[in-house]
């Protein structure tokens, strides 16, 4: 008689919880306390509970949070190797018109002043401290209509935040300290009960095995069908190109960013994370970010930070000035000399870099510009870029928010001057920029914080997507390279979503 043996089950991993007893009996003592304050201020309180954990991948600790919400937030940056894992939202934060960033400054400084904070915090972490205010502005007031896409401006501040160091390499996944913050806004009828209890759930569905590597290698992007538009068409955007070197000429303006969208429709839905993957992999020396807004989300590999407030010190970046990259060395240093030795880049990065150079010195002291511009290699272009530094004047009580507001758009995103450029553009460009050529990061409450300019990105909703680049006009551009440009900076995009 034969008998057969079953395959072994594989060994069941046991996982300990996110949160043990006893610090969720310590998050339910600070719900409590800061109901207790509600009371007592009759204002709402910002609640924020922080431990230490470990973190293999926070691109995949995004993955799975935000499948369970309409609001996510993922944010890799270049800058600091830091990340930040946004789940859900304790507090919106929003503003509209020409006042827009200023409420939400507002709105960010009063939730920050009752701020009741507790558990463990984790110090030497890239970015900020405390709960951030995470989102972004579009690029111009009222440029997104009630009940459009993305609002006009929105921060909000997250149930759920993980910030880490991002190992190095991406690819090897080792796990990384990380702090998780747990954070609630809190009213007088709020039960402190149900709020630890659902906070603490949330951790557990995000995070419950964050520390254990994924190994997962670069995916390829799915075969699939699509069509497209180009807004405005090819033809109409060289046009537009020529009617605005015309009025360089004729002295309305000095430079101006024109730019254009690709509307693409696709056979199959696009795979949001597995677009994340592919943009972190193929794009070093970029920040990844990728907001989640109901069933949009916007995201991008963008090379250019608008503005990064670290203690006192203020940093932003003119990046303005665009070649190819060569398909051997020897071309790639040619392309690069080009560059350099182009008057009209150089006049075209120059603008840009003395608009930082003013705007930092109206609450900075001790402004340094990095000199001679050096040049930044991605993938299939590379830009001249300067540094510009600055350390807040004694007394001044400036933040990142303060900065976003006063630099926003730079000459590199809409032109110079900044009024006449931007109505030119608002009558004749032809489509609704959005978020893109907006501002996407973070602010912590004691005004640090770090902002990127929303370039080299894409807004996704199902199976839609609409790409977007942009190149800056000054006397002498011509539209055939213009249009070329604008191809080569789409292409990244292209290539992530699958649809070159």
């Amino acid at each position: 008689m034969s008998t057969s043996t079953a395959p072994a089950a594989a060994p069941t991993q046991h996982l300990s919880p996110v949160l043990d007893h006893a610090e969720r009996e310590s998050l339910l003592a600070l719900c409590r306390h800061a109901l207790d304050r509600v009371r007592e201020t009759r204002r709402l309180a910002l609640v924020s509970w922080a431990k230490p954990l470990m973190v293999a991948d926070p691109v995949a600790v995004w993955s799975r949070g935000r499948r369970s919400t309409p609001r996510s937030f993922l944010w890799q940056s270049a800058w600091d190797r830091g990340s930040v894992v946004a789940i859900g939202s304790a507090r919106d934060l929003r503003g509209r018109g020409e006042r827009r960033m200023a409420s939400v400054r507002e709105s960010w400084a009063a939730l920050s002043r009752d701020l009741v904070s507790g558990g463990t915090e984790v110090a030497g972490l890239p970015g900020g401290e405390g709960p951030l205010a995470i989102g972004g502005f579009a690029f111009s007031p009222d440029s997104t209509p009630e009940g459009g896409t993305l609002p006009d401006a929105l921060l909000w501040v997250p149930a759920l935040q993980v910030r880490s160091a991002v190992p190095e390499p991406v690819t090897a996944h080792r796990a990384a300290p990380a702090e998780l913050r747990l954070n609630a806004a809190l009213m007088h009828d709020s039960d402190p009960e149900q709020l630890a209890e659902g906070l603490a759930e949330l951790a557990e569905r995000c995070l419950r095995d964050a520390a254990v590597p994924r190994h997962r290698p670069p995916l390829p992007a799915a075969g699939r069908t699509h069509t497209s538009v180009e807004l405005p068409g090819a033809d109409d955007w060289k046009g537009l190109v020529r009617r605005a070197t015309g009025r360089i000429h004729d002295g309305l303006f000095e430079k101006l960013v024109l730019a254009r969208e690709v509307r693409v429709t696709a056979s199959t839905p696009f795979d949001v994370p597995d677009t994340v993957h592919r943009l972190r992999e193929a794009n070093p020396g970029t920040t990844v970010f990728a907001v989640d807004q109901e069933e949009y989300t916007f995201l991008g590999a963008t090379p250019e930070y608008l503005v990064r407030v670290e203690d006192r010190a203020v940093h932003a970046l003119g990046l303005a000035g665009t070649a190819p990259r060569g398909t051997t060395p020897e071309e790639d240093a040619k392309l690069e000399r080009e560059l350099v030795d182009s008057p009209k880049i150089q006049h075209e990065h120059d603008v840009v870099v003395q608009m930082l150079r003013d705007a930092l010195g109206t609450s900075c002291a001790d402004v340094e510009v990095e000199t001679p511009p050096a040049v930044v290699k991605l993938t299939n272009v590379q830009h001249l870029s300067t540094k510009v530094r600055g350390a807040l004047a004694p007394g001044s009580t400036a933040g990142i928010l303060d900065f976003v507001e006063l630099l926003h758009p730079t000459p590199a995103l809409g032109g110079h001057p900044r009024a006449e450029s931007l109505s030119w553009l608002q009558d004749n460009e032809g489509f609704d920029r959005s978020w893109y050529a907006g501002v996407v990061g973070w602010a912590d409450p004691s005004g640090q914080g770090q902002f990127a300019v929303a370039i080299r990105s894409a807004l996704l909703d199902g199976s839609s997507a609409s790409l977007y680049a942009g190149v800056g006009l000054v006397a002498g551009s011509d539209p055939e390279a213009e249009y070329a440009e604008t191809c080569a900076k789409l292409r990244p995009m292209m290539s992530a979503l699958g649809i070159e």
